[in-house]
Order: structure tokens, then C-alpha cells, then sequence
């Protein structure tokens, strides 16, 4: 019976073109929602899979780009500064995952320069299999950090036989102030030693001409390269060894997109990661170390992660499989950049923390299963915290399926967070302003409900009704605790503001006070009209409310309160295809910045169109048209910058 979460992805995903037929049989498995292969039908929550065929057909630049039509995902920011959202929370709470290991490095980024770096340590789509996210905490199986939810690319397996692309794509914009885009990125798989060993390399260039727009796109630089070595000595067992490296350049000049100060930053990541699955009689395990390395040589900045993570799948009696595992994670921060004028200042920071977790889905009738999961995370600064999870699956007939759970989540505070005698610097160029650490900082915490109904018929038609609930706690604020007179740009007038003889134009503490609230809605259909003719759509009502502080009952973040998208996808012929769609931000809410409450910023519409032409086996061809009727979102009405009309160009070549 094709059951709940099979229909589930199915109506929630615009991007994909396929019947729901088709879906099931590309996309059989996922992996995010569990931590092992089950079948998405009965991943225990709600989950959106972008197939690679969806990334091959439509005109997406990047990860960011294909996310943008996935229901409750919000791709906040423009210009240089875009990041993911889910669910109403902070781009902050929502965990990327490659092959289900941890990226991050906002601990290079600590504060205005943040935005629109993190997802450039993602693959390119040449060499990713499919995407998967999850909306709602994940914190019972992934720990910090998955509050909002969790975004997980699955790279490409090696193929028995040698294969490979070469992509390359030219952005033209019709305005003479923005900047073009030319992009390439390739793709080399194949055997070394059939069956035995293989090996893949990917990697990708981009440039991005800086607008001439104040605030506007940045001059963007790319470069990454990984390779991967797949060892499989017999049926039983997988290896893989992984090493990459990635560079990002941002270069801002004064009167084109930087008003005051220019920038001009470089990051650098570095990784390696060996990984083993082991089929054994008593389950199957999954075990991963992983090393990444992060510098921000601008400022001074160098940060190290090191994790590990095992766990084994084992069936108990035939209605029963139980997860059960554990990772150990270290964090090392090496910045110069501490304030506080004392005769040896804190310029080394790090912590590890270590968790145990274990899940078991009881499949209680042919229709039912119900998962519950339990994680123990021991933090070396913030003592145990316990993160539980309960979700049901039921398939209530064959055409109508009910689904849903509560589940917890948790935030540890960044390491400068904590420190007592750490100033981290704000306030932007020309006014130095410091805000402190707090060492009595606790975790936020989150607690989410959802229900979910879905209907399908298994032939053209399909729709879904998702409502959500999240009760969020022990946020970390910010609060003034002193400011100079002076306005901005100015040189500091009375001096009352100052730490061990040093002045500052303000000086903020970090404490845990807010209560907040995020509840929506998510609806989805998805429509065959005829053979090759196919409406998918997607409407999604977020909405966010501070529950304590100073600003009880106002927005907590700057999100649109209903977004609506939808696509049309048209297979003319066998070698050519057509989509148009269509992308509504209402007017997004006021919001909590900083320490004042800020104004939301009105709506727009996007519109876009494309076609896709396959020359011949080898060779493919696209060509797009974005923001079709030059929708103009500037930072004086907006507080950010989006492309205008701009016309998309590609060619993808096989071997």
C-alpha cells in the first residue's frame, strides 16, 4: 500500500515532476528522519525529497536554490547574506548534514558577516544524489543544532562503470548594475578494481561580478574540490575515505555594493572523513570520524571540529527495530579577536561534548508503527540534557494516511558565548561596541507537535494538511547594558561606556529570558492534468509570537506569514520540457533585532520560467528567465537585495 510519508514527500514537493508512481520507485529510501535506509512511506517525520532527477530537469544554481520551493523553508536574506530557514525559526537552527555528517562553521562568522557562507561548503548538484529535509526538531538523534530541522545531501554513489559530467551555466542580468554569474562544476566516477575499490572526484568554480548597488551581491568567488575512495573488501562491508577543500572569497568596494567600509574576506575549509557500514547477523551499524578545518584569515580566526559517530539497526522480534548509538564532538576556536583589554586575553577556546541515543520503531498492527527515541547529551559546559521524540505512522486506508508526534530540540550557546572574560566585537565599522560573555548561559530548548493528514489517490491526484506547533525557551537575548550618546559614525562623547579603561559606543550581555511560540500550517497538492502535464503546489502559514521579555506578544523573527508556491511542468516531447513558477512572500512580520523590536518588510512575487532540451544522450541544454516581470526588491523597502530580470544559460555534456 503506498503509505503515509511516500504520499507525504510526494504532495509537499513542488520540485519534484515525477508521478507518485515514479517517486516511489526513485526515491525508495531515505535515511535523514531514522538514521538508516527505511522506506519513505514510514520515515517517522515530516520530510521533503528532492530526487536527482528534479536537479538535473529544473535551472537550480545551488542547494539554496533548489530549497526555495520546499514547504515551510524560507530562504532568508538576499544580496551576499541568503541562508536556510525552517519552520519559522533562525537560519541558526537548521543542521546541514552531507551524507548525514555535520558541517558548520558560524564560529568563524560570529556575527555581521555570518549570512551566505554556509551553505558553500555544500557539494555541487553534479554530484548529489538527492536532498532530504526534515521539518521539526531532530535533536533526539542529531543533538544541537537541529531545533528548526534538518537539511541532508546525499552525494552520489560510485557506479559500477566510468561515468561523468562537465556543467557549465552563464547568469546574464538585464541590469547593467548587477553582477553576472559563470559557474562550472564535473563529476568522475568509476571502478578502480570492479566491485572491489572506486573512486570519485567533483568539484566546482563560480564567480559573481560585485553588483554596482549599495548593500547589493558582493564580488563571490568559489572553488572546491573533493575526492572519495569506496572500498567494499566483501558483501558485507562499505569504506569510504573522503578529502576536500573549498575556498570563498567576498570582496565589497565602497560606491559599488559597500556604503562605508570595504570588505575583502577569504574562507577556506578543510576536510577528510572515513566512514564504514557493517552487515552483521545481529543488525547493521554505521560508524563515521570526520575532521574539518575552518579559517577566516581576516579575522584571524581558525576553528576545528572533530566528530565521531557510531550506531547499529537490529531488529527485536518481527515487529520491533531498535537504533542504538553514540558520538563524541570537539570544538577548538583559535580567534584574536577578543575586546576586553586585560593583560593576557582569552585568544583559545574549545569543548566537547559526548551523547548516547537509541530509537525503536514498534510496528503495532500492518498499518500502525509508532518510533520513540531518547538522546543523552553531556555537554563539558552545560551539564545533560535529554531530548525525546514520540511519532506515529498511520495508514488508515489505502488512500488516506495519518501521521504525527511530538518532539524536543536544543541549542548549546556558541563557545564566545559562555566565556566570562570574552568581548566579542559589534557594532560595524568606525563603532566599536563589544558584547560579553555569560557564563551562566543555559541551552534553548524547543518542543514541537504536529498532525498531519494526507490523501492520495495513487493515479493523478494528491493533497496533504500539516499543522504545527513549537514552544520555544530559554532563548539567549541580547541586553544593552550601557550606551554612549553618540550617533553612529561618531566619535564616542562621554566615555561612560567603557571596560578597564577602554571606550565603547555600547556594551551588551547575553542572557537566556525569552519565551516564544511558532505555530503554522502547511498545505500541499499535486496534480496530473494529463500525460506530461502536471500542478504542484505548496501554501505554508507561519506564525511567531514572543511569550516573555519586554516585547511579550510581539513577532520573534522576520518571516513571511504565508508563502505559496507553485510549478507547472510540461513535457512537450521527449527531448523537451517546460516549467514555470511561481514564488508568494506575504509581508513578513515585525521582528525582535537585537534589542528593539524592527519593522516586517512588504511582499513580493517572483516569477520564473524555463526549458530544458536534450540534444542527445550525451548533451543537455537549458535556458531560464528569472524574476520574469522584473520585480524590484531594493534594501530602502526591503533591507536586502534580490537579482531583477536576468536570463539563464546552460549546457551539461556526459561521458
Amino acid at each position: 500500500m503506498g503509505s503515509a510519508l511516500a504520499v507525504h514527500a510526494q504532495a509537499q514537493d513542488p520540485t519534484s515532476t515525477t508521478t507518485a508512481a515514479e517517486a516511489k520507485a526513485l526515491d525508495a529510501v531515505v535515511v535523514t528522519a531514522s538514521g538508516y535506509e527505511q522506506a519513505l512511506e514510514d520515515a517517522p517525520a515530516s520530510i521533503t525529497v528532492i530526487p536527482r532527477s528534479e536537479l538535473e530537469k529544473r535551472s537550480y544554481r545551488d542547494v539554496t536554490d533548489a530549497l526555495r520551493d520546499v514547504p515551510g523553508v524560507v530562504i532568508t536574506g538576499g544580496g551576499s547574506t541568503s541562508d536556510i530557514s525552517i519552520r519559522g525559526m533562525a537560519s541558526g537552527y537548521t543542521m546541514l548534514l552531507v551524507d548525514g555528517r555535520r558541517t558548520g562553521s558560524r564560529e568563524t562568522r560570529p556575527n555581521s558577516d555570518g549570512p551566505g557562507i554556509e551553505q558553500g561548503w555544500l557539494p555541487p548538484l553534479e554530484a548529489i544524489e538527492r536532498i532530504e529535509v526534515i521539518r521539526g526538531p531532530m535533536s533526539s538523534l542529531y543533538g544541537s543544532d537541529a531545533m528548526g530541522g534538518v537539511v541532508n545531501i546525499i552525494t552520489r554513489k560510485v557506479p559500477q562503470a566510468w561515468t561523468g559530467t562537465v556543467r557549465a551555466e552563464t547568469t546574464r542580468q538585464e541590469s547593467s548594475k548587477s553582477g553576472d554569474i559563470l559557474q562550472s562544476n564535473f563529476y568522475l566516477a568509476g571502478p578502480i578494481r570492479s566491485d572491489v575499490l572506486g573512486l570519485q572526484i567533483h568539484g566546482q568554480t563560480s564567480r559573481r561580478q560585485e553588483d554596482r548597488i549599495i548593500n547589493g551581491f558582493n564580488h563571490q568567488a568559489t572553488n572546491a574540490g573533493t575526492a572519495k575512495l569506496s572500498l567494499t573488501p566483501n558483501k558485507d562491508h562499505d569504506i569510504v575515505l573522503e578529502a576536500g577543500r573549498m575556498l570563498q572569497d567576498r570582496l565589497s568596494t565602497v560606491g559599488r555594493s559597500a556604503s562605508r567600509s570595504p570588505t575583502d574576506a577569504s574562507y577556506a575549509r578543510n576536510h577528510v572523513a572515513l566512514s564504514h557500514t557493517g552487515r552483521w547477523s545481529l543488525g547493521t551499524s554505521s560508524t563515521h570520524v570526520q575532521h574539518e578545518e575552518f579559517d577566516n584569515p581576516s579575522r584571524q580566526m581558525h576553528l576545528k571540529n572533530t566528530e565521531l559517530s557510531s550506531q547499529i539497526t537490529m531488529p527485536l522480534g518481527a515487529r520491533n527495530l531498535t537504533t542504538a548509538g553514540l558520538s563524541y564532538r570537539k570544538e577548538s576556536l583559535s580567534d584574536q579577536g577578543n575586546q576586553l583589554r586585560v593583560a593576557n586575553p582569552i585568544s583559545h577556546l574549545e569543548r566537547y561534548q559526548w551523547a548516547l541515543f537509541a530509537e525503536n520503531e514498534w510496528r503495532m498492527t500492518d498499518a500502525f508503527a509508532l518510533t520513540a527515541g531518547l538522546r543523552m547529551n553531556r555537554d563539558e559546559n552545560y551539564g545533560t540534557d535529554w531530548t525525546p521524540r514520540l511519532y506515529g505512522v498511520w495508514h488508515a486506508s489505502e488512500h488516506l494516511s495519518v501521521k504525527g508526534g511530538i518532539s524536543t530540540g536544543f541549542k548549546a550557546p556558541s563557545l564566545r558565548a559562555a566565556v566570562a572574560d570574552w568581548g566579542q566585537i559589534t557594532g560595524g565599522g568606525g563603532d566599536p561596541a563589544i558584547i560579553r560573555g555569560n557564563p551562566a548561559l543555559k541551552p534553548e530548548k524547543s518542543t514541537s507537535q504536529e498532525i498531519g493528514i494526507i490523501w492520495d489517490n495513487h493515479a493523478d491526484l494528491s493533497a496533504s494538511l500539516t499543522f504545527f506547533n513549537t514552544d520555544f525557551k530559554d532563548k539567549i537575548t541580547e541586553v544593552r547594558t550601557c550606551a554612549d550618546t553618540a550617533g553612529r559614525g561618531q566619535k564616542i562623547v562621554t566615555g561612560n561606556c567603557s571596560i578597564h579603561g577602554t571606550a565603547y559606543k555600547f556594551i551588551s550581555d547575553r542572557i537566556n529570558v525569552d519565551k516564544a511560540n511558532m505555530r503554522g500550517i502547511e498545505a500541499t497538492t499535486t496534480w496530473t492534468l494529463q500525460q506530461g502535464l502536471r500542478l504542484a503546489a505548496n501554501y505554508t502559514f507561519t506564525q511567531s509570537k514572543q511569550k516573555s521579555g519586554a516585547f511579550s506578544g510581539q513577532p520573534l523573527n522576520q518571516m513571511p506569514r504565508h508563502m505559496l508556491n507553485g510549478t507547472l511542468d510540461w513535457q512537450a516531447t521527449e527531448q523537451l520540457g517546460a516549467w514555470t513558477r511561481v514564488n508568494f512572500r506575504s509581508r513578513t512580520s515585525d521582528y525582535l533585532s537585537r534589542t528593539s523590536m524592527a519593522a516586517g518588510t512588504p511582499a513580493f512575487t517572483f516569477v520564473d520560467l524555463g526549458l530544458n532540451y536534450t540534444y542527445s544522450k550525451n548533451v543537455k541544454i537549458g535556458a531560464g528567465i528569472y524574476n520574469l516581470f522584473d520585480k524590484q526588491v531594493d534594501y530602502t523597502g526591503y533591507g536586502t537585495v534580490y537579482d531583477g530580470r536576468r536570463y539563464w544559460l546552460s549546457m551539461t555534456v556526459g561521458f
